[in-house]
Protein backbone atom coordinates (compact mmCIF):
# COMPACT_ATOMS: atom_id res chain seq x y z
CA UNK A 1 0.00 0.00 0.00
CA UNK A 2 1.08 3.37 -0.38
CA UNK A 3 2.84 5.40 2.08
CA UNK A 4 4.60 8.45 1.85
CA UNK A 5 7.41 6.76 -0.90
CA UNK A 6 7.51 9.55 -3.64
CA UNK A 7 5.51 8.20 -6.74
CA UNK A 8 8.63 8.30 -8.93
CA UNK A 9 10.55 6.34 -6.81
CA UNK A 10 7.57 3.70 -6.76
CA UNK A 11 7.24 3.39 -10.36
CA UNK A 12 11.55 3.03 -10.65
CA UNK A 13 10.85 0.55 -7.95
CA UNK A 14 9.01 -1.70 -10.03
CA UNK A 15 9.67 -1.24 -13.26
CA UNK A 16 12.90 -2.63 -11.57
CA UNK A 17 10.67 -5.63 -10.58
CA UNK A 18 9.37 -6.61 -13.73
CA UNK A 19 12.29 -6.43 -15.43
CA UNK A 20 14.13 -8.29 -12.62
CA UNK A 21 16.64 -5.80 -12.08
CA UNK A 22 18.15 -5.20 -9.13
CA UNK A 23 16.27 -1.69 -7.20
CA UNK A 24 18.57 1.20 -8.11
CA UNK A 25 20.88 -0.53 -10.85
CA UNK A 26 18.84 0.41 -14.18
CA UNK A 27 20.24 2.94 -16.42
CA UNK A 28 17.22 4.43 -17.92
CA UNK A 29 15.80 7.98 -17.16
CA UNK A 30 12.52 9.87 -16.71
CA UNK A 31 13.01 10.80 -20.46
CA UNK A 32 13.41 7.32 -21.66
CA UNK A 33 10.45 5.74 -24.01
CA UNK A 34 8.73 3.31 -21.84
CA UNK A 35 9.76 0.41 -24.24
CA UNK A 36 13.08 1.87 -24.02
CA UNK A 37 13.41 0.48 -20.87
CA UNK A 38 13.00 -3.05 -21.84
CA UNK A 39 9.28 -3.69 -21.07
CA UNK A 40 7.47 -5.08 -23.25
CA UNK A 41 4.15 -4.93 -23.49
CA UNK A 42 3.35 -8.26 -21.46
CA UNK A 43 5.66 -6.48 -18.95
CA UNK A 44 4.09 -2.80 -19.28
CA UNK A 45 0.50 -5.27 -18.24
CA UNK A 46 2.40 -6.74 -15.42
CA UNK A 47 3.65 -3.09 -14.33
CA UNK A 48 0.10 -1.12 -14.27
CA UNK A 49 -1.34 -3.80 -12.34
CA UNK A 50 1.27 -3.79 -9.82
CA UNK A 51 1.50 -0.32 -9.71
CA UNK A 52 -2.92 0.06 -9.18
CA UNK A 53 -1.72 -2.52 -6.31
CA UNK A 54 0.92 -0.15 -4.75
CA UNK A 55 -0.69 2.86 -4.92
CA UNK A 56 -4.47 2.00 -5.24
CA UNK A 57 -5.40 4.27 -7.89
CA UNK A 58 -6.21 3.23 -11.49
CA UNK A 59 -4.89 6.76 -13.42
CA UNK A 60 -6.09 5.26 -16.84
CA UNK A 61 -10.46 5.88 -17.40
CA UNK A 62 -12.19 7.84 -19.84
CA UNK A 63 -10.03 11.00 -19.75
CA UNK A 64 -6.21 9.39 -20.08
CA UNK A 65 -5.41 6.23 -21.92
CA UNK A 66 -2.14 4.14 -21.48
CA UNK A 67 -1.60 5.01 -25.34
CA UNK A 68 -1.04 8.62 -24.01
CA UNK A 69 1.81 7.76 -21.70
CA UNK A 70 5.10 8.11 -23.82
CA UNK A 71 8.10 8.67 -21.05
CA UNK A 72 8.78 6.81 -17.88
CA UNK A 73 8.20 10.69 -16.90
CA UNK A 74 4.49 10.30 -18.64
CA UNK A 75 3.97 6.87 -16.28
CA UNK A 76 4.83 9.03 -13.00
CA UNK A 77 3.08 12.41 -13.72
CA UNK A 78 -0.32 9.93 -14.58
CA UNK A 79 0.49 8.26 -11.22
CA UNK A 80 0.85 11.63 -9.29
CA UNK A 81 -2.36 12.86 -10.64
CA UNK A 82 -3.72 10.14 -9.53
CA UNK A 83 -3.18 10.60 -6.20
CA UNK A 84 -3.18 14.00 -6.23
CA UNK A 85 -7.01 13.18 -6.39
CA UNK A 86 -7.68 14.30 -9.93
CA UNK A 87 -11.54 13.80 -11.46
CA UNK A 88 -10.33 11.70 -14.39
CA UNK A 89 -9.32 9.49 -12.09
CA UNK A 90 -10.66 6.13 -11.24
CA UNK A 91 -10.34 5.11 -7.72
CA UNK A 92 -9.84 1.06 -7.24
CA UNK A 93 -10.84 -0.45 -4.04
Amino acid sequence: MLNDTPVEQIVRREIDAVLLIDEGQSDWTLADPLLATGLNSLMLAQLLMQLEATTGVDPFGEERSIADVRTVGDLVAAYEAALAGSPEVQRVG
